[in-house]
């Protein structure tokens, strides 16, 4: 890589040793690529952190562009890359809800996704038990596998050496763990904590960030078992303001909101009596281009509240789109519904 920066920029690189390049990927990525605009997404990016691992920034980014890139099965050299490697949303999904497409089975797809946003994590028994029995996931498949909680998200005690794991109070997937910080490693989620101490063996967090979130207690990593990172960000992420959305359902003014209709042809189709349909796509992606690049089906696409700065830029991009936060689509349809007003 050394090489092709130096062949790119020619005379002007400042990098000649691949020495030279690990130093410059501690930097904001402007440094090493001046031509990359300082205001835009990448100019402020920093890719390794002080222990050479990957930044958490440099994971949001790589998961919206960084995907077949490596036939990994072809070469076996690829094998310590992550998987949001070689795997991006849209694979992810058609992978682990493979076997439901196939059914043809629109409440078995519904109930199968609908439980890995709501349950990333927990005790393996647990989690067997509540898509088995929970009237709200009725017929959801075992579509992800669980694997055990990573060692970077796990935290070893003082008192007899148990190991012990926090779920993040936004998303409810295992935090990571680095010395006496834990936070969650999808950064809008803004969940970020310090370890305090003990009681009764048990570590204790207190809160850093300034939003309101709930403090979460420790559990234990015995017999606890998580998503693998890329089902976590591509479905579990993503599904958190899809979720949010169902709460627009209203008995009172008949308005209904069906999940990933068609097998998610849209995220959420919205109908109310008397009223066109809206038809939702929620989208969540650190760089705007990437929903300009690849227009979606939805006549209305929302975004999470953190996002609502990408909306002008989409809105002069897609016109034919009409583009919201998913609060104010919200407001917009209850408001609309409960005057009778016509669309």
């Amino acid at each position: 890589m050394a090489g092709v920066i130096m062949h790119v920029q020619g005379a002007k690189s400042q990098i000649r040793t691949p020495m030279d390049l690990v130093a410059a990927l501690r930097r904001p990525i402007v440094e090493l690529l001046p031509e990359v605009s300082e205001g835009g997404v990448l100019g402020s990016l920093v890719l390794l952190d002080e222990a050479d691992g990957l930044t958490d920034s440099a994971l949001e980014v790589a998961a919206d562009y960084t995907f077949a890139l490596f036939d990994r099965e072809a070469d076996p050299a690829t094998s310590w890359l992550p998987k949001w490697a070689w795997q991006r949303d849209e694979q992810v999904e058609r992978a682990v809800f493979q076997a439901t497409v196939q059914t043809g089975d629109q409440k078995v797809y519904t109930a199968s996704r609908l439980f890995l946003i709501e349950h990333p994590a927990g005790f393996s028994r647990d989690l067997i038990d509540e898509r088995n029995t929970n009237p709200r996931y009725a017929g959801a498949k075992a579509v992800a596998e669980y694997v055990d909680i990573p060692r970077d998200r796990s935290h070893r005690g003082s008192a007899d050496g148990d190991s012990w794991w926090w779920p993040c109070p936004a998303c409810r997937w295992p935090m990571r763990v680095k010395e006496r910080s834990v936070f969650c490693s999808y950064s809008p989620h803004e969940a970020r904590f310090e370890i305090k101490g003990y009681d009764l063996g048990q570590p204790q967090l207190r809160k850093v960030s300034t939003v309101r979130l709930r403090t979460p207690k420790a559990l234990p990593v015995t017999g606890a078992g998580c998503l693998d990172p890329a089902v976590w960000r591509f479905i579990t992420v993503p599904g958190l303001p899809e979720v949010v959305l169902q709460q627009l359902e209203s008995e009172e003014l008949g308005i209904r909101v069906t999940p990933w209709p068609i097998m998610d042809t849209f995220d959420a189709l919205v109908t109310a009596p008397g009223f066109a349909p809206w038809t939702v796509d929620v989208k969540d992606h650190v760089d705007a281009r990437r929903i300009i690049d690849e227009p979606p089906a939805a006549r209305h696409v929302l975004v999470p509240k953190y996002r609502r700065n990408q909306i002008p830029q989409l809105s002069r991009a897609l016109p034919d789109k009409t583009f919201w936060t998913v609060e104010s689509f919200m407001k917009h349809v209850r408001t609309v519904v409960g005057r009778g007003d016509a669309q």
